[in-house]
């Protein structure tokens, strides 16, 4: 799937550009807009914070920590990939014993 139509890449990517607040107000649209769950504890239910978004799960004793945590979860499961100034990706082909690619 390209850049372009992966929300949860250009959601994780958007990110790093916002502050604490930002970045609460974007989780908050996000779980909206992608019927993601965040629930707040529940007396019985959980005393945690629960956060299913994208397909990635955290939890924390905070709304912050369960944020922070899936932020976590999200870098370790999907690294950013490492792109050039000019935004694109480029890919070099393998050189072989003779020196010419594959």
């Amino acid at each position: 799937m390209s850049l372009i139509h992966d929300r949860r890449a250009i959601f994780i990517a958007n990110l790093k550009n916002l502050d604490a607040a930002g970045q609460q107000d974007a989780f908050v649209a996000e779980v909206i807009e992608t019927f993601g769950h965040l629930t707040p504890p529940a007396g019985d239910l959980s005393h945690r914070w629960e956060l299913d978004l994208h397909g990635i799960s955290a939890d924390g004793a905070t709304e912050e920590e369960a944020i922070a945590n899936w932020k976590r979860q999200a870098d370790r499961l999907y690294p950013e990939q490492d792109t050039e100034d000019d935004g694109f990706i480029t890919v070099h082909p393998r050189p072989t014993a003779n020196g010419v690619a594959a």
